[in-house]
């Protein structure tokens, strides 16, 4: 069963909305409930921060909440302590810590716990990696509402990895997931179908499937498309179609778009080289608040034998 996040939102901020130690929202971004309802103020605070290396002192007593509602049988709470100890969120990381906590919260029937010790089984943290407790847990997950696991489960599934092998149901859990609203799905079957490794290989289909993922609000998709059909890496070349999308991936803000476009400019690919556009677009990069395009801009300047101070804003 999924259960919601509102509570523990809800507890997290009302003990951190205070605070003046940037840990203490950095610690809240990388929690990041389901619905968590203050990211963005959270990153906001976090830049205006005044203690920039103290630690989470008020994050921890949220975690001591949480751990309050977890003593007496709160399912969400109980998955959410696994969660903290699995990342380490405002706590020493303690994978041991982390496993007992999902196992409790499985007993309480919360679905993302199955999900995260399948992935744990998967890989072999904290426990023996085992495939097939693997794939049976995400199975679960998945059935029960978690599309990262139902994913999961399906590329196992085209792997034959603790399961047999079946490759049309594999898909379809996939595309399943993708309608349930899991963008990401859409892109392990663009990758897929570019690969052709469980499926026969269908440049098409995986441009189409990346386009769903760009038309469904997906900034990073937006730039990958953008720069594959710009620079045809991937056996398909639309020079306007991938000029679109990658402006659409920059009007939204989203950093890397900004450093990609820019390098197409630079290299010439797919482009003339124009090195007054590249430059505009790592401007427009560090104006946005991308560290990456500013460290760029630097290096580009320095190249040129301009002398320059690296903004504030970066620091």
């Amino acid at each position: 069963m999924l259960h919601s996040d509102k509570e523990i939102d809800r507890i997290i901020w009302e003990a951190i909305a205070d605070s003046d130690a940037r840990s203490d929202f950095i610690c809240y971004i990388i929690h990041s409930p389901n619905g968590a309802a203050h990211l963005a103020e959270a990153r906001e605070k976090m830049m205006k921060a005044t203690q920039a290396m103290t630690p989470a002192v008020k994050y921890l007593k949220a975690v001591m909440a949480i751990r309050d509602l977890a003593d007496k049988g709160d399912p969400c709470a109980t998955f959410h302590m696994g969660k903290i100890y699995s990342l380490g969120i405002g706590v020493v990381r303690d994978v041991a810590q982390a496993v007992e906590w999902y196992e409790k919260a499985m007993k309480l029937d919360e679905a993302r716990a199955f999900s995260n010790m399948g992935w744990f089984y998967q890989e072999g943290t904290g426990v023996e990696k085992d495939p097939v407790k693997a794939f049976e847990l995400l199975t679960h997950a998945g059935n029960d509402g978690v599309q990262s696991a139902k994913t999961a489960s399906g590329t196992m599934l085209l792997k034959g990895e603790g399961c047999e092998k079946d490759v049309e149901t594999g898909i379809k859990r996939i595309e399943e997931a993708f309608e349930a609203g899991y963008l990401n799905a859409g892109n392990h079957l663009a990758d897929i179908y570019f690969e052709g490794t469980w499926v026969p290989k269908d440049v098409e289909k995986s441009h189409a499937w990346l386009q769903r993922v760009a038309e469904a609000g997906d900034e990073k998709s937006m730039a990958m498309l953008g720069y594959r059909l710009i620079a045809g890496t991937h056996g398909k070349q639309d020079i306007d179609a991938g000029k679109m999308w990658m402006q659409k991936a920059v009007d939204r803000q989203y950093h890397p778009a900004f450093l990609w476009f820019a390098s197409l400019y630079r290299k010439g690919l797919g482009v003339p080289q124009d090195t007054g556009r590249m430059i505009a677009l790592l401007q427009q990069g560090v104006a946005a608040g991308s560290a990456e395009c500013g460290q760029a801009l630097e290096q580009v300047l320095k190249e040129r034998g301009v002398a320059t101070n690296r903004p504030s804003t970066l620091q």
